[in-house]
């Protein structure tokens, strides 16, 4: 046996330990896809459950409240126009207390008239 015959020996005998370590690699990293595959299908699982569960009711409630955007736009309106009856009564009644007072001869002080003339 000469040295070259011991130089291909070698040779073919670590390529043969590169492929079984480089077999060995793919098995273990389609392991690690299997794995991470299965990770993210729980995790869409989870996440979907999370979905249904937290946020569609969230979109109900949200989808009502849309419904009953006139109820509110209706409950603004009656409130305005309570304030607007409230300011006129209270413009009708300041107007309605002076005219009382004037008619009972008093002054814008308050005093009866008659007894500041006398």
């Amino acid at each position: 046996m000469t040295s070259l015959d011991f130089l291909y020996i070698a040779l073919g005998g670590g390529f043969l330990i590169l492929v079984v370590f480089s077999s060995i690699l793919i098995l273990y990293v389609t392991f690690l896809v299997r794995d991470v595959n299965r990770i993210s299908e729980d995790f869409r699982e989870v996440s979907e459950k999370v979905r249904e569960t937290v946020f569609e009711p969230f979109k109900v409630i949200s989808e009502m409240t849309a419904g009953l955007g006139f109820v509110n736009d209706l409950v603004e309106n009656i409130r305005a126009r309570y304030a607007e009856h409230m300011e006129d009564a209270e413009d009708t009644e300041i107007k309605q207390e002076s005219a009382s007072k004037k008619a009972a001869g008093r002054g814008k002080n308050g005093f009866l008239i008659k007894k500041l003339r006398k």
